[in-house]
Protein backbone atom coordinates (compact mmCIF):
# COMPACT_ATOMS: atom_id res chain seq x y z
CA UNK A 1 0.00 0.00 0.00
CA UNK A 2 1.37 3.42 -0.67
CA UNK A 3 -1.20 5.95 0.21
CA UNK A 4 -5.14 6.24 0.76
CA UNK A 5 -7.99 8.44 1.04
CA UNK A 6 -11.59 9.02 2.65
CA UNK A 7 -13.87 11.04 1.48
CA UNK A 8 -16.90 11.63 3.53
CA UNK A 9 -19.52 12.62 1.51
CA UNK A 10 -19.65 9.18 -0.69
CA UNK A 11 -18.64 6.86 2.20
CA UNK A 12 -15.61 5.86 -0.08
CA UNK A 13 -12.42 4.90 1.08
CA UNK A 14 -9.18 4.85 -1.87
CA UNK A 15 -5.99 2.64 -1.48
CA UNK A 16 -3.41 3.14 -3.90
CA UNK A 17 -1.14 -0.37 -3.99
CA UNK A 18 1.66 -0.98 -6.19
CA UNK A 19 2.71 -5.09 -7.11
CA UNK A 20 5.88 -5.59 -5.72
CA UNK A 21 6.94 -8.51 -8.11
CA UNK A 22 9.14 -7.60 -10.91
CA UNK A 23 8.60 -10.77 -13.02
CA UNK A 24 5.70 -12.04 -14.41
CA UNK A 25 4.58 -14.76 -16.46
CA UNK A 26 3.31 -14.45 -20.22
CA UNK A 27 -0.41 -16.13 -20.19
CA UNK A 28 0.09 -17.21 -23.85
CA UNK A 29 3.58 -19.17 -23.60
CA UNK A 30 3.92 -19.12 -20.01
CA UNK A 31 7.57 -17.61 -20.13
CA UNK A 32 9.09 -15.50 -17.32
CA UNK A 33 9.78 -11.72 -18.19
CA UNK A 34 11.12 -8.97 -16.42
CA UNK A 35 11.50 -6.56 -18.99
CA UNK A 36 9.11 -3.62 -18.59
CA UNK A 37 6.82 -2.15 -21.16
CA UNK A 38 4.97 0.24 -18.96
CA UNK A 39 3.36 0.63 -16.26
CA UNK A 40 -0.71 -0.23 -15.59
CA UNK A 41 -3.41 1.30 -13.45
CA UNK A 42 -6.47 -0.65 -12.55
CA UNK A 43 -9.54 -0.28 -10.16
CA UNK A 44 -11.13 -2.93 -8.04
CA UNK A 45 -13.75 -3.12 -6.04
CA UNK A 46 -12.85 -4.75 -2.55
CA UNK A 47 -14.91 -5.90 0.30
CA UNK A 48 -16.50 -2.78 1.60
CA UNK A 49 -15.01 -1.79 5.47
CA UNK A 50 -17.81 -0.91 7.95
CA UNK A 51 -19.96 1.92 6.06
CA UNK A 52 -17.33 2.72 3.56
CA UNK A 53 -17.15 1.16 0.05
CA UNK A 54 -13.41 0.44 -0.48
CA UNK A 55 -11.86 1.30 -4.17
CA UNK A 56 -8.26 -0.42 -5.00
CA UNK A 57 -6.18 1.62 -7.25
CA UNK A 58 -3.96 -1.26 -8.39
CA UNK A 59 -0.68 -0.13 -10.16
CA UNK A 60 0.72 -3.31 -12.14
CA UNK A 61 3.42 -3.44 -15.01
CA UNK A 62 3.10 -4.16 -18.81
CA UNK A 63 5.70 -6.34 -19.99
CA UNK A 64 7.49 -7.35 -23.17
CA UNK A 65 7.43 -11.32 -23.70
CA UNK A 66 10.58 -12.78 -23.78
CA UNK A 67 10.04 -15.85 -25.90
CA UNK A 68 10.50 -14.66 -29.24
CA UNK A 69 8.19 -16.79 -30.64
CA UNK A 70 5.20 -16.24 -28.96
CA UNK A 71 2.05 -14.17 -30.64
CA UNK A 72 1.77 -12.02 -27.60
CA UNK A 73 4.58 -9.69 -27.22
CA UNK A 74 3.40 -7.64 -24.87
CA UNK A 75 1.33 -8.87 -22.06
CA UNK A 76 -0.23 -7.28 -18.98
CA UNK A 77 1.07 -8.96 -15.22
CA UNK A 78 -1.99 -11.32 -14.22
CA UNK A 79 -2.45 -11.34 -10.23
CA UNK A 80 -5.09 -14.25 -10.10
CA UNK A 81 -4.94 -14.57 -6.50
CA UNK A 82 -6.57 -10.96 -6.34
CA UNK A 83 -8.83 -10.19 -9.39
CA UNK A 84 -9.15 -11.71 -13.01
CA UNK A 85 -7.93 -10.32 -16.16
CA UNK A 86 -10.16 -7.34 -16.90
CA UNK A 87 -12.07 -7.73 -13.59
CA UNK A 88 -13.99 -4.42 -12.17
CA UNK A 89 -14.25 -6.18 -8.14
CA UNK A 90 -11.83 -8.42 -6.41
CA UNK A 91 -12.36 -12.08 -6.12
CA UNK A 92 -13.12 -12.03 -2.65
CA UNK A 93 -15.50 -9.54 -3.27
CA UNK A 94 -17.46 -12.08 -5.94
CA UNK A 95 -17.22 -14.34 -3.84
CA UNK A 96 -19.44 -12.60 -1.05
CA UNK A 97 -21.72 -11.47 -4.00
CA UNK A 98 -22.11 -14.96 -5.11
CA UNK A 99 -23.78 -15.85 -0.99
CA UNK A 100 -25.69 -13.15 -0.98
CA UNK A 101 -26.99 -14.10 -4.44
CA UNK A 102 -27.55 -17.59 -3.62
CA UNK A 103 -28.93 -16.71 -0.22
CA UNK A 104 -31.25 -13.79 -1.44
CA UNK A 105 -31.68 -14.19 -5.06
CA UNK A 106 -31.89 -11.23 -7.73
CA UNK A 107 -33.59 -8.02 -6.25
CA UNK A 108 -33.52 -8.64 -2.49
CA UNK A 109 -29.73 -9.28 -2.76
CA UNK A 110 -29.67 -6.46 -4.76
CA UNK A 111 -31.05 -4.42 -1.99
CA UNK A 112 -28.92 -6.01 1.19
CA UNK A 113 -25.59 -5.11 -1.14
CA UNK A 114 -26.53 -1.45 -0.58
CA UNK A 115 -26.20 -1.77 3.25
CA UNK A 116 -23.18 -3.81 2.74
CA UNK A 117 -21.19 -0.77 1.03
CA UNK A 118 -21.70 -2.10 -2.72
CA UNK A 119 -24.03 -1.04 -5.18
CA UNK A 120 -24.52 -4.16 -7.04
CA UNK A 121 -27.61 -4.61 -9.83
CA UNK A 122 -29.84 -7.40 -9.60
CA UNK A 123 -29.10 -8.82 -13.24
CA UNK A 124 -25.21 -8.44 -11.54
CA UNK A 125 -25.69 -10.34 -9.18
CA UNK A 126 -27.63 -13.38 -11.01
CA UNK A 127 -24.98 -13.25 -13.66
CA UNK A 128 -22.49 -14.27 -11.47
CA UNK A 129 -24.46 -16.96 -9.46
CA UNK A 130 -24.34 -18.29 -13.35
CA UNK A 131 -21.14 -18.71 -14.02
CA UNK A 132 -21.05 -21.00 -10.74
CA UNK A 133 -19.73 -24.23 -11.97
CA UNK A 134 -22.51 -26.76 -11.06
CA UNK A 135 -21.28 -29.18 -7.69
CA UNK A 136 -20.14 -32.99 -9.14
CA UNK A 137 -22.60 -35.28 -7.77
CA UNK A 138 -21.64 -39.39 -7.53
CA UNK A 139 -23.62 -41.38 -9.48
CA UNK A 140 -26.89 -42.24 -7.11
CA UNK A 141 -27.85 -45.82 -6.12
CA UNK A 142 -31.69 -44.45 -6.05
CA UNK A 143 -32.31 -42.18 -8.93
CA UNK A 144 -35.79 -40.23 -8.71
CA UNK A 145 -36.92 -39.40 -12.58
CA UNK A 146 -39.77 -36.96 -12.73
CA UNK A 147 -40.82 -33.96 -15.40
CA UNK A 148 -40.54 -29.86 -14.71
CA UNK A 149 -41.58 -27.00 -16.70
CA UNK A 150 -39.31 -24.49 -18.91
CA UNK A 151 -42.71 -23.05 -19.47
CA UNK A 152 -45.67 -24.58 -18.35
CA UNK A 153 -47.42 -26.26 -20.60
CA UNK A 154 -45.26 -25.71 -22.95
CA UNK A 155 -41.88 -26.39 -22.81
CA UNK A 156 -41.11 -29.20 -20.35
CA UNK A 157 -37.43 -30.89 -19.67
CA UNK A 158 -36.63 -33.74 -17.37
CA UNK A 159 -34.88 -33.44 -13.29
CA UNK A 160 -33.18 -36.08 -11.91
CA UNK A 161 -32.87 -36.27 -8.16
CA UNK A 162 -30.72 -38.71 -5.35
CA UNK A 163 -33.69 -39.53 -3.55
CA UNK A 164 -31.28 -40.81 -0.78
CA UNK A 165 -29.93 -37.68 0.00
CA UNK A 166 -32.80 -35.33 -1.70
CA UNK A 167 -30.68 -32.95 -3.71
CA UNK A 168 -30.95 -32.52 -7.70
CA UNK A 169 -27.97 -33.50 -9.62
CA UNK A 170 -29.43 -32.92 -13.01
CA UNK A 171 -31.05 -31.49 -15.80
CA UNK A 172 -32.26 -32.80 -19.19
CA UNK A 173 -33.51 -30.14 -22.07
CA UNK A 174 -36.52 -32.57 -22.37
CA UNK A 175 -38.41 -36.02 -21.21
CA UNK A 176 -37.89 -38.15 -24.13
CA UNK A 177 -36.85 -41.60 -23.81
CA UNK A 178 -33.41 -41.53 -26.15
CA UNK A 179 -32.27 -38.42 -23.15
CA UNK A 180 -33.19 -40.09 -20.20
CA UNK A 181 -31.13 -43.53 -21.98
CA UNK A 182 -28.25 -41.55 -22.87
CA UNK A 183 -27.58 -39.80 -19.48
CA UNK A 184 -28.18 -43.44 -17.57
CA UNK A 185 -25.70 -45.09 -20.14
CA UNK A 186 -22.97 -42.53 -19.52
CA UNK A 187 -23.94 -42.87 -15.23
CA UNK A 188 -23.61 -46.17 -14.59
CA UNK A 189 -24.47 -47.49 -11.41
CA UNK A 190 -27.89 -46.89 -10.57
CA UNK A 191 -29.87 -49.47 -8.80
CA UNK A 192 -33.20 -48.57 -8.26
CA UNK A 193 -35.29 -45.96 -10.67
CA UNK A 194 -38.72 -44.16 -8.94
CA UNK A 195 -40.46 -42.42 -11.72
CA UNK A 196 -44.04 -41.57 -12.55
CA UNK A 197 -46.33 -43.70 -15.38
CA UNK A 198 -45.22 -42.16 -18.40
CA UNK A 199 -43.83 -44.47 -21.31
CA UNK A 200 -41.24 -42.47 -22.54
CA UNK A 201 -39.67 -42.67 -18.76
CA UNK A 202 -40.28 -46.38 -18.45
CA UNK A 203 -38.71 -47.37 -21.80
CA UNK A 204 -35.55 -44.68 -21.19
CA UNK A 205 -34.79 -46.27 -18.04
CA UNK A 206 -35.30 -49.64 -19.51
CA UNK A 207 -32.84 -48.84 -22.53
CA UNK A 208 -30.47 -46.90 -20.54
CA UNK A 209 -29.91 -49.15 -17.40
CA UNK A 210 -32.00 -52.67 -17.96
CA UNK A 211 -30.78 -53.92 -14.81
CA UNK A 212 -32.56 -51.35 -12.20
CA UNK A 213 -35.16 -52.02 -10.62
CA UNK A 214 -38.18 -49.52 -11.92
CA UNK A 215 -40.76 -48.55 -9.13
CA UNK A 216 -43.31 -45.94 -9.12
CA UNK A 217 -43.23 -42.76 -6.76
CA UNK A 218 -45.07 -42.59 -3.89
CA UNK A 219 -46.40 -38.73 -5.05
CA UNK A 220 -47.51 -40.25 -8.72
CA UNK A 221 -49.75 -43.20 -6.83
CA UNK A 222 -50.75 -40.83 -4.17
CA UNK A 223 -52.08 -38.19 -6.60
CA UNK A 224 -53.79 -41.28 -9.07
CA UNK A 225 -55.62 -42.68 -5.94
CA UNK A 226 -56.89 -38.87 -5.06
CA UNK A 227 -57.85 -39.32 -9.00
CA UNK A 228 -59.62 -42.14 -8.82
CA UNK A 229 -61.55 -41.23 -5.71
CA UNK A 230 -62.89 -38.10 -6.71
CA UNK A 231 -64.33 -40.12 -9.67
CA UNK A 232 -66.21 -42.90 -7.95
CA UNK A 233 -67.50 -40.32 -5.32
CA UNK A 234 -68.95 -38.44 -8.02
CA UNK A 235 -70.35 -41.51 -9.50
CA UNK A 236 -72.18 -42.00 -6.15
CA UNK A 237 -73.00 -38.35 -5.20
CA UNK A 238 -76.83 -39.22 -4.66
CA UNK A 239 -75.84 -42.40 -2.38
CA UNK A 240 -73.70 -40.19 -0.61
CA UNK A 241 -76.19 -37.53 0.01
CA UNK A 242 -79.03 -40.10 1.29
CA UNK A 243 -76.32 -41.50 3.79
CA UNK A 244 -75.39 -37.67 4.95
CA UNK A 245 -79.19 -36.95 5.85
CA UNK A 246 -79.59 -40.40 7.25
CA UNK A 247 -77.03 -39.82 9.42
CA UNK A 248 -78.30 -35.54 10.49
CA UNK A 249 -81.48 -37.43 11.50
CA UNK A 250 -80.63 -40.47 13.46
CA UNK A 251 -81.21 -40.55 17.20
CA UNK A 252 -79.08 -39.29 19.49
CA UNK A 253 -78.41 -41.50 22.51
CA UNK A 254 -77.45 -40.06 26.00
CA UNK A 255 -77.54 -42.21 29.35
CA UNK A 256 -78.74 -44.92 27.71
CA UNK A 257 -81.98 -43.07 27.09
CA UNK A 258 -83.08 -42.30 23.17
CA UNK A 259 -83.39 -38.39 22.68
CA UNK A 260 -85.26 -37.49 19.05
CA UNK A 261 -83.40 -34.86 17.77
CA UNK A 262 -85.26 -32.33 17.09
CA UNK A 263 -86.21 -30.93 13.79
CA UNK A 264 -86.50 -27.76 12.61
CA UNK A 265 -89.63 -26.05 10.85
CA UNK A 266 -88.56 -23.80 7.68
CA UNK A 267 -88.82 -20.36 9.77
CA UNK A 268 -86.50 -21.23 12.51
CA UNK A 269 -89.50 -22.37 15.09
CA UNK A 270 -89.02 -25.74 16.98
Amino acid sequence: MTSWSISETENKLTIQVKTQNIQAVCPICNSTSDIVHSNYQRSLLDVSWGNYQVCLKLSTRKLFCSNSNCERRIFTQRLPKIAAPWARRTERLNIQLIKVGLAQGGLPGSRLTQHLGVKISRQTLLRLVMKMPLPSHPVPKVLGVDDWAYRKRHTYGTILVDLETRQPIDLLSDRTATTLAEWLQEHPGVEIISRDRAKAYKEGASRGCPEAIQIADRFHLLQNLAQMLEVVLNQHRTLLKNVEDETNNCPIIEDQKVVAQPKQSRNGSH
